[in-house]
Formats: structure tokens, sequence, C-alpha cells
């Protein structure tokens, strides 16, 4: 497990791509608005000014989103839902 530090938080709000796909992020946010919007409302706005929050609260709101993210779809694959790769 790896702590997120003030510079590491910085360079996260600046990144122009996501971390969890390829488009193109907004500033001060940690996914891009494709990603953010496949979440539900309360786990949304841990992802958005993440400049002015905590690092241990935006790591721990990234890990959650991929988690959720990665079992939400995965399972609605499992019933036949979404893009066949």
């Amino acid at each position: 497990m790896t702590l997120l530090t003030p510079e590491a938080l910085q360079r996260l709000a600046r990144r122009q791509q996501c971390p969890l796909c390829t488009g193109q992020k907004t500033m001060d946010a940690a996914l891009c608005r494709r990603c953010r919007t496949k979440l539900p409302t309360h786990m949304r706005s841990n992802l958005e000014g993440i400049q002015r929050r905590d690092p241990s609260s935006v790591e721990r709101a990234l890990r959650q989103a991929a988690l959720y993210i990665d079992v939400h779809f995965s399972s609605v694959r499992r019933f036949g839902g979404g893009k066949k790769r």
C-alpha cells in the first residue's frame, strides 16, 4: 500500500490522462468525467477538487472507485451485458 504525498497529489491533479482509462481529464480531478459518471454520486464528490483534500482521503477514494468499476462491470458482463471485447 503506497501513500500519496502532497507532491504526488499535485501531479495527479495536473495529469492529462485518467489513470483508469485513456480519457482526457478535467483539471483538479482524479479521474476523467466519463469514469466519474460511472460512479455513484457519493463516490464522485471525493474525486473532484483533489488539490484541497487530504492525500489519504483521495487515495482511499481512488482505490474504492477502481474496485467499484472493476467489480460492477465484471458482474454486468457475467450476466450478458456490456461490450464484448
